[in-house]
C-alpha cells in the first residue's frame, strides 16, 4: 500500500508521529496551542515561533514545519539575537539537530 499523503493527515496522526520523533514535552504543548514560543538554536539565535505544525522525519535528520512570529516578543532582551518571520509569510522549516532548547515565552 502507498504511504498516506502527509497533506491529508489528521491532527491527531501529526501529532503521534511527532511525538515519536520528539519525545519532550514540548510537542504536544507546540502544537496543540498558539502561543509565543522560543526556540535556541546552536548559533545562540532565538528563534520566535507560534507553533509547531508538523514533525517529519528526512533522509538526514528531523525537521520541524513552523509558524514564526512576525515580530520579536514584547520587551524582548538585548542579549539574544531574535529571528521571527522577515514578510508576511510566516511558514518555516529548520532542522531538529539546531534546537538546542525549547521553552514558552512570557506574555508581557
Amino acid at each position: 500500500m502507498p504511504p498516506k499523503d502527509a497533506l491529508f493527515d489528521t491532527e491527531q496522526e501529526r501529532l503521534t508521529r511527532a511525538q515519536r520523533l520528539l519525545p519532550t514535552w514540548f510537542v504536544s504543548r507546540m502544537m496543540t496551542d498558539v502561543w509565543p514560543f522560543g526556540l535556541l538554536l546552536s548559533d545562540g539565535t532565538l528563534m520566535c515561533i507560534e507553533q509547531i505544525r508538523d514533525v517529519r522525519l528526512g533522509a538526514d535528520g528531523v525537521y520541524l514545519d513552523v509558524i514564526l512570529m512576525d515580530a520579536p516578543p514584547p520587551q524582548a532582551p538585548s542579549r539574544f539575537r531574535w529571528l521571527w518571520a522577515p514578510t508576511t509569510r510566516t511558514r518555516a522549516t529548520l532542522a531538529n539537530r539546531y534546537v538546542m532548547a525549547a521553552f514558552e515565552l512570557a506574555d508581557r
